[in-house]
């Protein structure tokens, strides 16, 4: 994975970050093998657990969450007992409205419960990504 592990981002009020992927494993219990389950996905800020908002071309906000559903089968010649393994990716186009100076999280939450958070950390950018190509800031 190219990029992967970063816990800080720059970020600029009025400004959007970039295109980026987030990569969910969800291991699945071997008794809940054939069954479906619901993968929820959310990003929230460190001052609220509600999903952090986007408007909408039409004006409307709109939360930043993505559902799935899904069911992993028992492969033959797995051992019995061994946890079950799928992967989700979700592509974010640019747009993400984060602040710089602020926390946020990336929160996954199966069947309801919450099974795994991914915090980052919007930063200034550095200085000279602030500097003009003709020396003005």
């Amino acid at each position: 994975m190219l990029g992967a592990g970063w816990n800080t981002t720059p970020a600029l009020p009025g400004q959007s970050l970039a295109s980026h992927a987030v990569v969910v494993f969800v291991h699945v219990p071997w008794n809940d093998a054939n069954r479906r389950h619901k993968l929820e996905f959310s990003l929230i800020d460190e001052d609220s657990t509600d999903p952090v908002q986007v408007v909408d071309a039409a004006g409307d906000p709109k939360p930043i969450t993505a559902e799935a559903e899904f069911e992993v089968g028992r492969p033959p010649g797995v051992k019995a007992g061994s946890n079950l393994l799928t992967t989700f990716a979700f592509t974010m186009t640019p747009g993400l409205p984060l602040m710089p100076n602020k926390g946020y999280a990336w929160v996954c939450k199966v069947n309801g419960e919450e099974s795994a958070r991914a915090e980052f950390y919007a930063v200034p950018p550095p200085l000279t990504q602030l500097v003009q190509p003709n020396g003005l800031t």
